[in-house]
């Protein structure tokens, strides 16, 4: 999965603990909305570090079961430190690529968040999951529309980084804007009672403000080597977005959050 764009370790790690804890409420609503029962099978697809296994571990129970599969080793074995810490014994993380996922009619639930839009094969990966739900099982997908993304006021440097988030997902032969096209995919995978809400959040103070410039630190690694941009001009958009977070004065959003549930039958 060499195409994954966003850096991976303990730096990555806290931009998903970031991201997490700002998205936490919307991600919460959007799982208990489905329906998950005590005792069932869950599959964290691309679990980073495994935040929502942990939330989904809650809701299903010590008779239950999670695994959280993630390609990052760093990000799982610090996911084990904090199942650990949490005294959290019915999760299971492992280090898997997810091309290498396949599976038969194990799981009654698979959850997805940010992980489709940074592969170069969704429809694919969609197929496989299918094949691995147990029949009636569900489908939970969290994806992004990048494109949605705003600030108030407008900033050059807020829409330089969600430019170049798009331009270099592109590059890549992915897609920063999958979550618009997943309710087509998901038919195609033979999925059935699909549905969707679209969630946004956004803030003029507090963590959640951090995410645009810690998401394009992430990114700068692969802009320099995909030949994008040069470092003096990430150093320029960088501090930009630094000063525009601390204004008191401003708003900036997260992408617009396409949430997508669906069935086996």
């Amino acid at each position: 999965m060499g195409e994954y764009a966003i850096h991976g370790g303990d730096k990555g790690k806290r931009r998903l603990q970031i991201l997490s804890e700002t998205l936490e409420e919307e991600t919460t609503k959007f799982i208990q909305k489905v329906g998950i029962s005590k005792g069932m099978k869950c599959l964290d697809l691309g679990c980073g570090g495994g935040n929502v296994s942990i939330l989904l571990s809650k809701l299903i129970g010590e008779k239950g079961e999670v695994i959280g599969y993630d390609i990052d080793e760093r990000k799982i074995a610090l996911a084990k430190e904090t199942m650990k810490e949490l005294n959290i014994s019915n999760i299971k993380f492992e280090v898997k690529n997810v091309n290498h996922f396949d599976e038969k009619e194990v799981y009654d639930i698979i959850y997805s968040r940010f992980l489709l839009s940074h592969l170069k094969n969704p429809a694919e990966i969609l197929q496989k999951m299918y094949h691995s739900l147990k029949p009636n099982g569900k489908i939970l997908i969290e994806e992004t529309d990048f494109s949605g993304h705003f600030s108030v006021p407008r900033s050059k440097d807020f829409d330089s980084y969600v430019s170049l988030y798009q331009k270099l997902l592109e590059k890549r032969g992915t897609n920063a804007n999958l979550g618009k096209e997943l309710f087509s995919l998901l038919n195609q995978s033979r999925f059935k009672n699909i549905d969707f809400s679209i969630s946004q959040v956004a803030h003029n103070s507090g963590n959640g403000k951090l995410m645009a410039e810690i998401t394009f630190e992430g990114i700068s690694e692969a802009l320099i080597k995909d030949k994008i941009i040069s470092q003096n001009v990430i150093e320029e958009i960088q501090s930009g977005l630094i000063e525009f977070r601390k204004r008191k004065d401003t708003i900036m959003s997260l992408p617009r959050i396409f949430q997508f549930y669906a069935f086996k039958q």
